[in-house]
């Protein structure tokens, strides 16, 4: 009897864990069946029906934006897209176009429209060079000599050579006073709001002083960040100015490096130098390589605009905001934290995107530079391994955006039609690049059909 009820037992239990084990393998098919795969491009021109091919342009490309929307509808990737017909000044079409999302380095482009629309392409950054006092017959300086940083993000080694040359044809061969770096331009913060604190300084998130030379790297290979704390880009310059004069044989009063530190110009005395860039020229790396410290210095230009001294970020967010208005889009579910894209707190839409683009266009005065510095599909820039073939093939003039999890694309293309298209292509939560890099690709190459 024992036997028996233990047999009967045993048989139940085999029976319950075969049911278990069926449920999971069918919970996991079912799971499986749900991942969704992002295929090679298999939604072309030649996957349309007959009647579909017919079609009128306008019809036949949201069929196919169509179908592109359902498949990023499945993925794991949160996708946002918004495309205007910029010849017939006309909305196309749009897949989660009104969500806001992290732009990465699209955030340049509404840091260069901001500038351009407020500033204009050919607004200089000015480093001036001034020296207080009197220059002695024995050509003894008694005085300071300050460097006023204006933010160059392309102030160079040669540009500080060309400096000390200046300052030696004066006929200045003796310094009786210190050599002053003058940051006051912005505020003292040397990082952007929201950058990660783990990451900096480095050639992704450098230092963001209004007087560096170098991208405010080491004197004198700038080859490397300084990580110690107690470091001022500003202080640096300085200190490098002064080794480059004792080069020319022009020391302190003792025949040492002249001293060196950190002031404010106090505008008493007479300006001998002054090295400038435009807008413009800082703007071709800002947009072509994804230059964040050119696209830093852009928009605290902008910051600076009437504001005057010690300018912060939110002073530039208010201008690009300001912008955004003018462009017809509401600044109620827009974020601007940075002008790079670096920052974790910047967020806006497909369509707050578009809208900018849109507005560039209207101006050719801002158009024509932007459009100039964006990258090309397959040519250069970020762009240069991308659309290397297809109609998006030089055809896509695009700014690219990358930080972890997110993978952005905004620009313009021109269709089969012949239309201008402004198109942004967001994509959130991505865990492998190349995956959203793909579909924006081919959101593309149909766009360009």
């Amino acid at each position: 009897m024992y036997h028996s009820t233990k047999t009967t037992s045993n048989r139940g239990r085999r029976g319950v864990v075969l049911t278990l084990l069926l449920a999971l393998f069918l919970s996991l098919q079912a799971q499986e069946d749900l991942t969704p795969t992002l295929v090679a491009d298999t939604v072309g021109i030649d996957s349309l029906s007959p009647e579909e091919q017919a079609m009128p342009w306008e019809q036949r490309i949201r069929v196919e934006l169509d179908r592109l929307a359902r498949e990023a509808e499945n993925a794991y990737f949160h996708v946002g897209i918004s495309v205007w017909d910029l010849t017939t000044d006309a909305f196309l079409w749009g897949y989660n176009n009104r969500k806001v999302m992290r732009p990465a380095s699209t955030q340049k482009v509404l840091t260069a429209i901001s500038a351009l629309s407020v500033l204009g392409a050919q607004h200089e950054f000015k480093t001036r060079a001034y020296y207080t006092g009197s220059i002695a017959t024995d050509g003894t300086l008694n005085g300071d000599l300050y460097v006023v940083g204006d933010f160059d993000p392309m102030y160079s080694h040669a540009d500080l050579k060309e400096l000390a040359r200046n300052i030696r044809d004066l006929g200045i061969q003796c310094i009786n006073g210190k050599i002053y770096g003058d940051a006051s331009m912005k505020n003292s913060d040397l990082y952007g709001n929201g950058w990660c604190w783990d990451d900096v300084p480095s050639k992704y998130e450098p230092y963001l002083c209004a007087l560096m030379v170098e991208r405010g790297r080491m004197y004198p290979n700038f080859g490397t960040y300084s990580k110690d704390s107690s470091f001022h880009p500003a202080t640096h310059f300085a200190y490098a100015l002064s080794q480059e004069l004792k080069n020319l044989n022009i020391t302190s009063t003792n025949g040492t490096a002249a001293d060196y530190g950190m002031k404010d110009y106090a505008y008493n005395g007479h300006n001998f130098y002054t090295k400038t860039r435009t807008i413009e020229e800082v703007m071709q790396r800002m947009l072509k390589n994804s230059d964040n410290l050119h696209a830093e210095a852009v928009f605290f230009k902008l910051a600076h605009f009437n504001t005057g001294k010690r300018c912060s970020w939110k002073d530039g967010a208010r201008q690009v905001e300001n912008v955004l208005r003018k462009a017809g889009t509401s600044t109620s579910y827009v974020e601007v934290a940075d002008g790079s894209g670096v920052s974790l707190y910047n967020y806006e839409s497909p369509d707050a995107q578009v809208a900018m683009l849109r507005y560039a266009f209207k101006n050719p005065s801002i158009y024509q530079p932007f459009y100039a510095a964006l990258p090309i599909a397959g040519v250069d820039g970020t762009l240069d391994e991308r659309m290397q073939t297809g109609k998006a093939y030089r055809n896509v003039r695009a700014k690219t955006g990358t930080v972890e999890g997110v993978i952005g694309l905004t620009g313009y293309v021109t269709a089969s039609n012949g239309h201008q298209l402004a198109f942004s292509i967001l994509v959130n939560g991505v865990l492998t690049a190349s995956v959203a890099r793909n579909y924006q690709d081919r959101v593309c190459q149909e766009l360009a059909r």
